[in-house]
């Protein structure tokens, strides 16, 4: 069966962790069935598990560590339903750890490269000093491939994010965006889309210059434990 399977990747408070999430909301409200996997070994404290419940009422089927383990400059494990997350049958959509370890991730999943429609999304946050310019957003793309090289290892576009909190605005969405696109036009990679705190929903609408606008609930600040 056709399906399609989603990874967000991105440097430290990126916001990956809420693309994720938002995205597969997106599945949900569509009535697609969906299953959220969380991979996210490198801030185990800050992970899917205190919200499963949530996404789980609202149709996700989420997929993570089933109970709390270590703080978080500790390791974390996986269990054998993440390293299998590929066995269902329904879209997937995975958030993995930040840094050059998070696509590297990936190599433990069964059956990852069989995936005839995998996407692979780095979620850029250009508040961030690792992503903050166009030379250093570039040289993290090569960063965040990982160490482990592997064909289907690249990255299918750049979802733009950048974001101050709650203290965001359009201006800094729209500078953000600038940067990201000046990478795409670079690299070739394209922006799949910018993401947009509903607050600002109406400032932008269903797209901007062409690329679509996803609108993102914040739930993952009640996710740390």
């Amino acid at each position: 069966m056709s399906r399609t399977v989603e990874v967000f990747a991105g440097a430290y408070a990126s916001g990956k962790s809420e693309t994720a999430v938002n995205r597969a909301r997106q599945y949900a409200r569509l009535h697609k069935q969906v299953t959220l996997v969380d991979l996210d070994t490198v801030e185990p404290a800050y992970t899917l598990r205190p919200i499963a419940e949530k996404l789980e009422n609202e149709g996700i089927n989420v997929i993570t560590q089933p109970e709390y383990f270590g703080l978080g400059e500790a390791g974390s494990y996986i269990t054998p339903a993440q390293q299998n997350c590929l066995s269902v049958r329904n879209d997937v959509v995975i958030d993995v750890g930040y840094g050059a370890a998070g696509l590297d991730m990936l190599d433990i999943l069964s059956g990852i490269d069989n995936e005839k429609d995998l996407r692979i999304y780095l979620v850029v946050n250009t508040s961030k000093f690792e992503t903050a310019n166009i030379e250093n957003l570039t040289e993290y793309v090569t960063f965040s491939e990982g160490l482990e090289k592997r064909p289907w290892k690249k990255f299918d576009g750049f979802i733009s994010n950048t974001h101050f909190g709650d203290e965001t605005t359009k201006e800094d969405i729209i500078r953000g965006y600038n940067i990201v696109k000046a990478v795409s036009q670079r690299l070739k990679i394209p922006v799949r889309a910018i993401g947009v705190d509903r607050k600002l929903a109406t400032e932008f609408g269903l797209t901007y210059d062409n690329t679509d606008v996803w609108i993102y609930d914040r739930i993952m600040p009640t996710a740390f434990w």
